[in-house]
């Protein structure tokens, strides 16, 4: 019998997500501070290359590429809708 104020807890899978970046660097260090800069700057997707999703326990090189751009907003389909594009 549940009891009333609590929620029952659903055991979900667990996806990994993987964001690829390439930063030109000479020095592991430097890397790592120019992704940093380019994260306070909300410029990273300057060296943004690829996004990945593997299915829960799938082993690592088992991922299947994915896109993660989120969808065009109701302005950017009616301008194309009127432009034609």
């Amino acid at each position: 019998m549940p009891v009333a104020g609590r929620k029952e807890v659903i055991d979900m899978a667990l996806y990994t997500i993987i964001r690829v970046y390439e930063v030109p660097a000479e020095t592991k260090q430097q890397a790592t501070d120019r992704m940093l800069e380019a994260i306070v700057l909300h410029v990273e997707k300057d060296f943004h290359v690829k996004d990945i999703i593997r299915e829960p326990g799938a082993k690592p090189g088992q991922g299947k590429p994915v896109s993660l751009v989120p969808p065009a907003g109701w302005l950017t389909l009616m301008i194309r809708q009127l432009t034609g594009k």
